[in-house]
């Protein structure tokens, strides 16, 4: 699992450092703080999955010229493309009309970061190329880019580098003692289970590394007080093990207000083992009415694109889930896609769950039941969960399920606050059952940077306390 992110220039975050991530993290702290933030980098991080080489003609042939790298996959677990995603999460077409690449005749892309709006000062390298691997004697070239790739890409990770040109090395990063130093990992190959096209099948999974990422797309950079040539990219990273980038699923508002994609759908229905009967035995579980119903996955409604679930109940005509109301879709849509990732994964191939803000439409009974499910699901599966919340009730089913529950050690959690100050990122960690401690003596831990550290509800019960 992903251990640690050190961070230069990335959306509102200047510079940040998150360490000791575990398989269970929450993130709190207020609006604007960097949550949301985090689990966007994480998912760039975890689905640059692509093999590639980077290439700085500038530098060759020195060791730094020539780098292995990877850069986004075509789609996560859920079919979604990663950048194009993101993009329209703020309002964006998904694809990238402004980016500096060309492509080249050995279907490459050249990227010249000159062409850059406002590149007014150098940038850290003039340009540099993404090559395709060579495909094996035999074998159809289905490793190149094309025109299509020009939108969607705009971030090249570096794995592991024995060595890295100083130009490419932040100053905040190299003061954390962080170094492109050490031998690459054994290899392993990805699971056929996947969902992958067949070229990112074949492309080798690393053990235990740490990566360097570099973003160039001005919207993804913290723009303000630029100092040295570096400024002009977002650049992170990632310490610990990689998740395996068709394994990754960021689930969010978007998310569940859109329908299945089809992609995603036809995968798991041939390919994840009585998908139709867990998930009816889940919902369930998370909504007591819907016992004895099944489920299927069958085509959106009015000829729209994706699939969507249906209720059949015996003796009655189906429904959609989306007539049962924003929170059954929330599940539903969460519970389908974690119930075919925790099918997918093993310890060769781990899996990812960034999750926004889980109370949104819930009621509290039925999120607590939610949050259960969840947490049993991925209990005894590699997969590491990342959670935001805005939540105290979020926070409270936490520290009651760490009591109750033996099967997610404290050891396995970590909450994180967040706080924001002039673009630096400062963070308050509580592991385990360090959380319900200072809730109990402290109060509200989302607030702790407030003048109260009581929300509303907690202070109400504390005035009724006194009164008693």
């Amino acid at each position: 699992m992903i251990e640690r992110v050190i961070i230069h220039r990335f959306r509102g975050i200047r510079q940040g450092d998150l360490n000791s991530l575990r398989k269970f993290n929450f993130f709190i702290g207020p609006n604007n703080s960097g949550k949301t933030a985090i689990l966007e980098l994480l998912y760039l991080s975890a689905t640059s999955g692509r093999s590639v080489q980077f290439i700085r003609d500038d530098l060759l042939p020195a060791e730094t010229g020539v780098l292995r790298a990877t850069t986004s996959v075509r789609t996560d677990l859920l079919g979604y493309e990663p950048l194009p995603y993101l993009r329209q999460r703020h309002g964006k077409r998904g694809e990238w009309t402004g980016n500096p690449a060309t492509l080249t005749p050995e279907g490459g892309l050249e990227i010249n970061l000159r062409r850059l709006p406002d590149s007014d000062s150098a940038p850290p390298w003039a340009s540099f190329r993404l090559a395709a691997p060579l495909p094996e004697w035999g074998e159809q070239d289905i490793y190149a880019f094309t025109k299509e790739d020009i939108g969607r890409i705009a971030m090249v990770t570096l794995q592991e580098p024995v060595a890295l040109d100083p130009s490419m090395i932040p100053p905040y990063i190299a003061e954390t003692g962080v170094k492109p130093a050490g031998a690459a990992t054994p290899r392993v190959t990805p699971s056929e289970a996947s969902p992958a096209t067949v070229a990112e099948e074949h492309q080798p999974y690393e053990a235990t590394v740490t990566d360097w990422h570099y973003l160039w797309e001005p919207a993804w950079v913290y723009r303000w007080e630029r100092h040295q040539p570096i400024d002009r990219l977002a650049v992170w990273v990632t310490q610990g093990r990689r998740p395996h980038p068709q394994h990754v699923v960021f689930f969010s508002s978007q998310t569940a207000n859109a329908h299945l994609t089809d992609h995603f759908a036809r995968w798991a229905y041939h390919h994840v083992k009585d998908w139709y009967e867990t998930l009816a035995t889940r919902m369930a579980q998370v909504f007591p009415t819907l016992g004895g119903a099944k489920i299927e996955v069958l085509e959106a409604p009015d000829d729209q694109a994706g699939r969507t679930g249906y209720v059949r109940f015996p003796n009655r005509t189906p429904l959609a889930i989306d007539q049962f109301g924003d929170g059954a879709r929330h599940a539903f849509k969460l519970l389908a896609a974690l119930t075919a990732l925790a099918a997918t994964v093993d310890d060769a191939h781990p899996g990812l769950l960034l999750w926004e803000e889980p109370e949104v439409f819930m009621h509290t009974a039925t999120l607590g039941r939610l949050l259960r499910v969840v947490a049993d699901i991925v209990a005894e599966k590699p997969i590491q969960v990342c959670i935001t919340t805005q939540s105290l009730e979020v926070l409270a089913w936490l520290i009651l399920y760490l009591d109750e529950q033996p099967t997610l050690q404290p050891d396995q959690v970590s909450t994180f606050h967040f706080n924001l100050e002039d673009g630096q990122l400062h963070i308050r960690p509580f592991t385990g059952k360090a959380l319900g401690e200072w809730l109990r003596f402290f109060g509200d831990p989302r607030l702790i940077e407030e003048d109260e550290l009581a929300s509303p509800l907690t202070r109400l019960l504390s005035v009724r306390e006194e009164r008693e």
